[in-house]
């Protein structure tokens, strides 16, 4: 006999949209068996009243070690930033990619992340630690270069060996729900198309995706230029690098042509507005993008240059902004963005089967509180409107990620929070001395 767990709410977002009242059901291996109304006779396991559901977030790009920097250069331009966040690397320790994992994941988890992607030094050791917290990772091995040590504090891996590990670690987790491994070439403007061609070889020797930095600033797109007498993307494309299965961080400055590009070969983009922003980088061609039909996602990037990794941030920003910077309420819908940081962009970065509350998907669910001040008065249709313009991550309270209950009442089950904290502050004091 199969057992249900059983969720009783005020309303949930399904594929065919807002139902009130709501029941979501899902069984022993993880995933929905039933998203309607509420049934006779089912024995409810969480009665959350006062609450909706919704699927759970997909953080499309970020860089989640790197908690231990937030704050470490607020007002500084692209270049200075990264020079910056590039010399506290050097002093990283593996204790500390660690801690600010282990942070960050508990920064998404209590904001209802369930999957994120992920480019920065990855080994099994901190792999585990994801899949003990419960969550899904798309973790790509950053490298730029065959001799080049990334970084050399925490190991004396090159290049080189990295595109090894990751060949090593995406058989290891090859049927791995849980887990997608990549490699995380970091960017053309740091990558020769030597080591690109490489990366593009293995990648399609091994059906391994990749995730890469693509156009994120005008600096980037004017070297690029100089060097090669095209675009980011056209470089890239010259290399057949599309060819393999790539997602694309940033893309700020694409042009028609390289939309067109990313269309035809399947390419995934990850928006993320807010670090574009902070960075000045620039206001990316999100309708275009979408208008094209690209499989995009919405992401965080690092807190070094977002300070926050609260998804709802990024679902109001890559509504408005475009509306604003466009003149055009109707650029950029919020619909359109809810989807994409649900089911586009799991399935953007590899995982398919999250995204939705629909029978036979991961019960990957995340509980809005709704008996807050801000969302009153919430009529059941205006639910998508309320979790894209008015909704928080502090308003998250309980989050399902395979039918696992992670996050409960605003208490964390996979993680002891505190002790999580205090590593992180020992860590960054350590750090920043």
């Amino acid at each position: 006999m199969t057992t249900e767990t059983v969720l009783r709410a005020d309303s949930m977002l399904t594929p065919a949209g807002p139902v009130a009242p709501a029941e979501l059901a899902f069984d022993e291996t993880g995933r929905i068996s039933y998203a309607g109304p509420p049934r006779d006779g089912s024995v409810v396991t969480h009665d959350l009243a006062g609450h909706a559901l919704m699927p759970g977030l997909t953080n499309g790009h970020t860089h989640s070690a790197m908690t231990l920097q937030r704050g470490v250069s607020d007002d500084e331009s692209f270049m200075q930033w990264l020079a910056t966040v590039q010399g506290i690397e050097q002093r990283l320790t593996h204790d500390d990619l660690v801690a600010g994992l282990e942070l960050a994941l508990l920064e998404m988890i209590e904001t209802g992340t369930v999957a994120f992607a992920d480019m920065y030094y990855w080994d099994e050791a901190l792999i585990e630690r994801v899949r003990s917290a419960g969550m899904r990772v798309f973790a790509a091995l950053a490298c730029s270069a065959t001799d080049h040590v990334a970084y050399p504090t925490v190991s004396p891996m090159t290049g080189g060996e990295v595109l090894d590990e990751v060949e090593r670690l995406a058989e290891h987790y090859r049927d791995d729900p849980l887990v997608r491994v990549g490699f995380g070439p970091h960017a053309p403007y740091t990558c020769t198309p030597e080591f690109l061609r490489e990366v593009r070889e293995r990648a399609l020797a091994g059906g391994i995706p990749i995730h890469t930095h693509v156009s994120e600033s005008a600096a980037e797109v004017a070297q690029i230029r100089e060097q090669y007498g095209k675009t980011p993307g056209e470089h890239l494309a010259s290399l057949d690098f599309f060819d393999a299965d790539v997602h694309a961080a940033h893309c700020v400055h694409l042009t028609a042509s390289e939309i067109s590009t990313f269309a035809e070969t399947g390419t995934s983009i990850s928006h993320n507005p807010v670090s574009n922003l902070k960075l000045g980088n620039g206001i990316a061609p999100f309708p275009e993008m979408i208008g094209a039909g690209l499989e995009l996602a919405i992401g965080t990037d690092s807190v070094a240059s977002n300070n926050s990794l609260d998804l709802f941030e990024e679902l109001k920003h890559a509504t408005i902004l475009h509306r604003g910077a466009r003149q055009d309420a109707a650029a950029v819908l919020g619909p359109q963005v809810l989807d994409i940081a649900t089911r586009g962009g799991a399935a953007a970065i590899g995982f398919p089967e999250s995204g939705a509350l629909d029978v036979g998907r991961f019960a990957d669910i995340v509980a809005v509180d709704l008996r807050g001040t801000a969302a009153a008065p919430l009529p059941s249709e205006s639910l998508v409107a309320h979790l894209v313009y008015g909704a928080t991550g502090r308003d998250v309270r309980h989050v399902f990620i395979g039918g696992r209950h992670v996050y409960a009442d605003g208490e964390h089950l996979t993680l002891d929070a505190d002790a999580v904290r205090e590593r992180a502050r020992e860590a960054r004091a350590r750090l920043v001395a």
